[in-house]
Formats: C-alpha cells, sequence, structure tokens
C-alpha cells in the first residue's frame, strides 16, 4: 500500500509541473480573478507550502529547498526567474515524497498531522485547490489549455486513456 499512496503523489506532483510549463514569460502575470494571485504567484505559494510544512516534518529534508518568493518592500513576491520557480517546484515535490516515504513507515503523528497520508491528503488537496485556479487564470490569458492536453497531463494520470 506505501508505493500505490506515494504513487498518487508522483501524479499529483507530475500534473503541478505540466501545469507550471504552461506558464510563460508572457501569461505569468494572468489572474484567475481580479485581485487574486497571478500565475507565477500560485506556482511559487505551492511551492513555499511545502517548503513550509516540510520545515514542521522534516527539516532535514527541507534543508534542501530554494526560494520561490522573495520580501519585496514588506510583501512577499515570486521571484524573477520563471525556470527556477518551476525547478523548486520539482524539487519540492521529490521532498514531499521522500518525507511522505518515511513518514509512512513510522507510526502515529507526523510533525502537527495525524500520519503521513494525512499530510498527502493535505497537499492534493492544496494543490488541487491551486491547479484550477492555475487553469482558470490560463483561460482568462487565452491559454487555456485544450480538452485533450487536460485529457492527458490530468485525467489520464487517475484513471488511465479513456476508453471510448
Amino acid at each position: 500500500m506505501k508505493e500505490q499512496i506515494l504513487e498518487a503523489w508522483d501524479r499529483q506532483a507530475a500534473i503541478m509541473n505540466d501545469l507550471a510549463a504552461l506558464v510563460t514569460e508572457e501569461n505569468r502575470g494572468a489572474r484567475p480573478a481580479a485581485g487574486s494571485w497571478p500565475l507565477d504567484e500560485q506556482l511559487a505559494h505551492v511551492h513555499e507550502v511545502r517548503n513550509w510544512w516540510l520545515g514542521k516534518i522534516a527539516p532535514d529534508i527541507q534543508a534542501g529547498l530554494g526560494q520561490a518568493l522573495q520580501e519585496e518592500g514588506g510583501e512577499w513576491r515570486p521571484i524573477a526567474d520563471l525556470g527556477e520557480i518551476r525547478r523548486q517546484l520539482e524539487i519540492s515535490g521529490a521532498a514531499v515524497r521522500q518525507a511522505a516515504e518515511r513518514g509512512l513507515g513510522a507510526a502515529g503523528k507526523f510533525g502537527p498531522y495525524d500520519n503521513a497520508i494525512i499530510f498527502l491528503n493535505h497537499m492534493i488537496w492544496h494543490e488541487g485547490y491551486h491547479a484550477g485556479l492555475i487553469i482558470t487564470a490560463l483561460r482568462e490569458a487565452g491559454a487555456e489549455p485544450s480538452e485533450e492536453w487536460q485529457e492527458s497531463h490530468i485525467w489520464e494520470r487517475f484513471r488511465g486513456p479513456e476508453e471510448w
């Protein structure tokens, strides 16, 4: 069962990485709605949430992560290097897996979480929320991924190819 749980995370992380690849210099400022975070900040936030929680459950693993946000004038903004934001997402995705793998073999609390499965559930739920915002922002920018793209990069990752 441990490998199936880790595979679920791997699929989620791959979806986020594929969505991140759709964010370009031209559309990185697109927002899902007025007053909401732009695309680059959505991606940076996902990384930083992973980073922050890893600091609570596995500081030794978190130590290998970089930053995707930087403080400017008292506010946190995405770093300028979009490629680095994507790279940090990949690194933090692997780090979450590493921490979860360690936690799945242990009994009891996993940092502030009841167990490692609840931690992964939180991560997947949180990232699904932001995935929806990212797709909405891409739609607002005229760059919504096609149904075919969404099918192969999101839905088939969960259930395999649709057999019509």
